[in-house]
């Protein structure tokens, strides 16, 4: 009667639906009441049952006859985690967050909205600059504690031992953790789903945690004498066993600091340069201060600096090194020391001329110790970063017949690739970059340079016109850079947002590049030459896209970042400048900054750079670049000088097939935006000439080309979309006029006088057929 009565009440007339949550939780009686609810089929309903959790027979049953469809519902992937977190959070999130929550969660839903929640609450997870960064460091919540405690189960001591050991340290060698707790307690664990046994050889089982967050419930519970007994026993018993790798020198480091074991200073240093090969950032600057309070030495002290700055703690690493200089050392330690600051103060804090002060005021230590080699190496990499290729080729040359420590050796081998492929001299690049990445391979000193060569060579490739390789080396190096903090990780964003900027994906582009802006605006991150070529490129990639007020915020940023006296940035940031001019309709300006820069690029033999900014002139209409891309051909390695080349030539003859020529060829090595552009000013020769059909074939590869780009809007397709045809200084008025600009901003922009501007906008309005400056500015999409 009861079963009959509450069925009655649970059918109200009409179309109805009932969702039952967590039905494995329902007593046998309400199980019976919902079976037989389904039975009737006067109802729809839907039941949640989590998974590894027992359930009345009675809903078991739902399925097993088949009464019911059931649906497993798979975690979370890390593409779908992101997602719904940005869903949620209504922003961008960054990569290495979204890995890290997923990594914690395992794609589980309801811990990744507690893990949301609580760290947003905290201020753990916050919104820079537009995107969404955590710091990796949970703090379990009591209700996500009671979650997982739940998931965890009752625990017997010897289990909860098993789970501590693994909490504290893993992955383990499962007789390693056997001798620490109990053959018994393991098996226990095992059988309540709270390890996980993994084989890495035929004779060697690793054991983890069932699930992450289970090891941070337990360290937040883990007293601070309990962890140091559990750490010094696992240390007690690894040192039985041979260190088969680095991890293994990285792991019994770790525990011997966890515990009351007086460690050792030598074993903490070599951990610290173990961990630093790893790319373990924060392990290696924890093991090496660790060492520098052991009494490591002066070794120590610069293996210390190197790992900070790597973190992107500038400031502090040269502050580590200063204070060792004045330490009393002997002459070669200064003369060493003060290089390393050196290259420190230049690519991290981008100030050459106080890098410059800092090898003077040691130039007497190097000359009495005779260990000139690293002064000369680093003098190599300032040549490179103010604009002196060549001078910086001669004393790369002359440092490395020297006698190098891997990091020095790395550092003028920089000067070359960077050098080198400014010049267009591609083959010796290349050959320049492998030798940095053989000495990466095997240096920990010199580990994380291979992704600041990353951003060298890339720029070289990009140049050229290999973008293929640009995206091989992009490819290889940031598999290296998931979840490393820091420099690196803003690092491989960049190298990301700058290979899909050459490659014309613009929507990715952007980003990747907000993600390394927000890296670099969180305030421990000192990598002033890395921001601004990374503003650079997101105002450049905005003004591809047409966006003139986000290209503008992020030119201003730039301005307001940029080094003092840093070359080295000089091209990307004119070539932001432009980009932002064409964006905002100022087409003679953004041809004038492009040609400016050619020509100090000329002054300063960067002949590939050169190449680069008289396409993007070339792309803006300008003809006059004909005769020097002509000399630039045979000087400049690569497909992009010849491409630059026809483009030019065909653009000044107005020869149509010419110019789709150009557009095959810029498409041909991946430059998609170019292509889009030549083949724009294609179709509108084309059409001028009266040759229709083809003219409709260039216009329809144009807006297939600039679908490719995501969202492409240049000058050169804007002038194709228009549906009235203006020239060109018309054209650029009148753009300014719909951005918004009174005839008096406009004339103030363009330096013409007021009358000059109100007689182009009345003849401009003749052309389109209206009579006055609202209605032209209306009929063209202004506000």
């Amino acid at each position: 009667m009861r079963v009959r009565d509450a069925i009655s009440a649970l059918t109200p007339p009409g179309d109805s639906v009932i969702c039952i949550d967590d039905a494995h939780l329902l007593d046998d009686l309400s199980a019976l009441v919902v079976h037989q609810l389904i039975l009737t089929k006067t109802v729809r309903v839907v039941l949640t049952i989590r998974s590894g959790m027992p359930a009345p027979d009675a809903v078991t049953a739902l399925w097993k006859d088949r009464l019911v469809e059931r649906l497993d519902l798979q975690a979370l992937s890390v593409d779908e985690t992101g997602t719904l977190i940005e869903a949620v959070l209504g922003g961008q999130l960054e990569s290495r967050t979204v890995r890290g929550l997923w990594t914690l969660s395992c794609g589980n839903v309801l811990y990744i909205r507690q893990l949301v929640d609580e760290e947003v609450s905290a201020h753990r997870l916050e919104n820079v600059a537009g995107v969404w960064i955590w710091n990796g460091q949970p703090v379990i919540s009591p209700r996500l504690n009671d979650l997982v405690a739940a998931r965890m189960g009752r625990l017997t001591p010897r289990v909860l031992d098993v789970v501590d050991a693994l909490a504290l340290c893993e992955p383990l060698d499962v007789d390693v953790l056997i001798q620490v707790t109990s053959p018994g307690a393991v098996e226990e664990a095992e059988t309540q789903g709270l390890i996980d046994l993994t084989a890495k050889l035929n004779y060697i089982r690793h054991v983890t945690l069932a699930h992450p967050l289970f090891g941070e419930v337990r360290r937040a519970r883990c007293g601070a004498l309990r962890k140091a007994r559990i750490c010094g026993h696992i240390a007690t018993e690894l040192s039985t066993y041979p260190c088969v790798d680095m991890r293994d020198a990285v792991q019994r480091a770790i525990l011997i600091l966890d515990s009351d074991i007086e460690p050792e200073a030598t074993q903490l240093l070599h951990a610290a340069r173990c961990a630093m090969q790893l790319l373990d950032l924060e392990l290696a600057e924890r093991l090496v201060r660790a060492s520098v309070r052991a009494g490591a030495g002066v070794e120590a002290q610069t293996q210390w600096a190197i790992t900070l700055t790597t973190l992107g703690r500038g400031v502090e690493a040269q502050q580590v090194l200063a204070e060792l200089e004045g330490a009393g050392l002997p002459d070669e330690d200064i003369a060493t020391t003060s290089a390393v600051r050196a290259a420190i103060v230049l690519w991290m804090l981008g100030d050459p001329g106080f890098a410059q002060r800092i090898l003077d005021a040691a130039a007497g230590n190097a000359k009495r110790s005779g260990a000139t080699g690293p002064h000369t190496a680093v003098q190599a990499s300032l040549a490179a970063a103010t604009g002196n290729p060549n001078s910086a080729i001669r004393a790369a040359k002359v440092a490395l017949s020297d006698r190098l420590d891997d990091f020095h050796s790395a550092i003028a081998t920089f000067a070359s690739v960077i050098s080198l492929g400014e010049l267009g001299r591609i083959r010796e690049m290349r050959a320049a970059a492998d030798t940095i990445l053989e000495i990466a391979e095997r240096s920990p000193e010199a580990a994380q340079l291979k992704f600041a060569l990353g951003q060298f060579q890339s720029a070289a490739l990009r140049t050229s016109g290999h973008l293929d390789d640009m995206l091989r080396c992009g490819e290889q190096l940031c598999q290296h850079t998931v979840d490393t903090p820091g420099n690196l990780s803003a690092l491989a964003a960049m190298l990301h947002g700058h290979t899909d900027l050459a490659f014309g994906r613009l929507t990715t582009a952007v980003r990747w590049l907000r993600e390394a802006r927000a890296d670099y605006a969180i305030e421990r991150l000192h990598a002033r030459a890395w921001r601004a070529l990374n503003l650079a490129w997101l105002a450049q990639a905005y003004g591809k896209n047409g966006d003139g007020e986000a290209a503008s915020e992020a030119a201003t940023e730039l301005a307001n970042v940029r080094p003092a006296d840093f070359p080295y940035v000089d091209m990307d940031c004119a070539l932001a400048e432009a980009w932002v001019n064409a964006a905002e309709g100022a087409l003679n300006e953004a041809i004038t900054s492009a040609q400016c820069a050619a020509e100090i690029a000329r002054e300063r033999g960067q002949l590939a750079n050169e190449v680069l900014c008289l396409q993007t002139a070339t792309q803006f209409g300008d003809v006059s670049t004909v005769q020097r891309l002509a000399q630039l051909v045979d000087e400049v390695e690569g497909p992009r000088a010849v491409a630059a080349y026809v483009h030019a030539s065909a653009l000044k003859t107005a020869d149509g097939p010419a110019l789709l020529k150009a557009a095959d060829q810029y498409a041909n090595f991946g430059d998609r935006v170019a292509a889009a552009d030549a083949c724009a000013q294609a179709a509108l020769g084309l059409g001028a000439a009266g040759h229709r059909g083809t003219a409709l074939s260039a216009h329809a590869a144009t807006l297939r080309l600039a679908a490719e780009c995501q969202c492409l809007h240049t000058p050169a397709l804007r002038e194709l979309a228009e549906p009235i045809a203006f020239t060109g200084r018309q054209r650029e008025i009148v753009r300014l006029a719909t951005q918004g600009l009174t005839n008096r901003e406009i004339a103030e922009r363009l330096v013409l006088s007021v009358r000059t501007v109100e007689g182009h906008l009345y003849r401009a309005s003749r052309r389109a057929g209206v009579t006055n400056r609202g209605d032209l500015v209306a009929i063209l999409g202004g506000g």
